[in-house]
């Protein structure tokens, strides 16, 4: 697997990278540009399409893989019952969770680039999360349960709870990336660190679990690997100064992968992998969107209101750089990632 891996970093930087200066030059063809505002760090209006270069990349190295791996066609037609008492609770099928999880980035990524050219209310996009969000846990990602450390058994959520959970997490990381995307490369850089981490991970749990645990594992790698050559072939123009913004149908669509990734890479598994290692990892996206959102709600303002009381916006205004601001969370969220990395380590001994 570690050369498929490798096939979708490279497939998916090469396209980005090619495609990137194409989206852009359609950006502004197409008037889909993000204005020069007072909360807002640009100078100059700038195309922000970028995030179709970003998913354009991510789909063409799955296809890719699809196409020249037969262990990848094979791993997705994985399905297996999981029976309880005499009684079949569920049965995953991995190639329906891969479609689930198409489904809802293809929609999260065309209604980003719609409301880039002409915003959509805030209403409509939350409804349109929802709904890829419960695609993706109709066709199986599902946050099933969770089992704590020192104990054998496994406590199965009740439906109720297990939806709530599953579209919570889904639709709460969706607008964590979209959050964080304030600064030129910084949710960009973000990302690619957390997918290599998930990529690093998966690499560490061969062996180690039941064998449709590696194939889940397996899948979840190989989505994370089309992102990381994705964001990093982006970041070649997105970094300070950047020249295109990936926009809400970039940080949309990738944080809805990255929730998908956390989901189907930690099931039936510890709390420890279930819940500590994917927050550990998105630990300054999230707590910079709790933060906003109560923020924002103390106030009495629209939670999805735009402000400049983001923490990239507060290390501005006490006089540090762009780029400065952007390699401190890049520094904060590499350490938090070595650190679920360690525990993933510390787990398997």
């Amino acid at each position: 697997m570690v050369k498929l891996y490798l096939a979708a970093v490279a497939v998916s930087f090469l396209v980005a990278v090619c495609l990137t200066p194409l989206t852009r030059w359609l950006a502004r063809r197409c008037g889909a540009l993000d204005p020069v505002d007072p909360r807002k760090i640009h100078v100059v209006p700038t195309p922000r399409w970028g995030g179709l270069a970003i998913m354009l990349g991510f789909f063409s190295a799955i296809y890719f893989v699809w196409h020249q791996f037969p262990a990848f066609r094979k791993l997705l037609k994985v399905s297996q019952g999981f029976v309880l008492q005499k009684k079949t609770l569920f049965t995953l099928n991995l190639g329906e969770q891969f479609a689930g999880i198409m489904f809802g980035a293809l929609l999260l990524l065309i209604v980003g680039l719609v409301d880039d050219r002409k915003p959509i209310k805030a209403g409509m996009k939350l409804l349109f999360q929802i709904i890829a969000a419960y695609v993706a846990m109709t066709y199986g990602v599902r946050v099933y349960g969770l089992s704590i450390p020192g104990f054998e058994a496994y406590s199965y959520f009740p439906l109720w709870l297990m939806q709530i959970v599953t579209i919570l997490w889904i639709v709460g990381l969706s607008n964590a990336v979209n959050l964080i995307d304030g600064l030129d490369g910084l949710a960009a850089g973000v990302v690619a660190v957390v997918a290599s981490s998930f990529l690093i991970v998966t690499l560490m749990q061969q062996g180690a679990h039941s064998a449709l645990f590696q194939h889940q594992m397996q899948l979840a790698g190989v989505l994370a690997a089309a992102i990381v050559g994705a964001a990093i072939g982006f970041l070649v123009y997105n970094f300070n100064p950047a020249s295109v913004f990936m926009g809400d149908g970039g940080s949309l669509s990738l944080g809805f992968l990255l929730a998908c990734i956390a989901v189907i890479g930690a099931f039936k598994t510890t709390v420890l992998v279930v819940l500590l290692v994917p927050v550990i990892l998105v630990a300054v996206p999230l707590t910079d969107m709790v933060v906003a959102f109560g923020r924002r709600v103390l106030n009495r303002r629209n939670p999805f209101s735009a402000d400049r009381g983001h923490l990239h916006h507060r290390l501005l205004d006490a006089g540090w750089t762009q780029r400065e601001v952007v390699l401190l969370v890049y520094v904060l969220t590499l350490v938090l990632a070595l650190g679920s990395i360690t525990a993933v380590a510390i787990k398997r001994t």
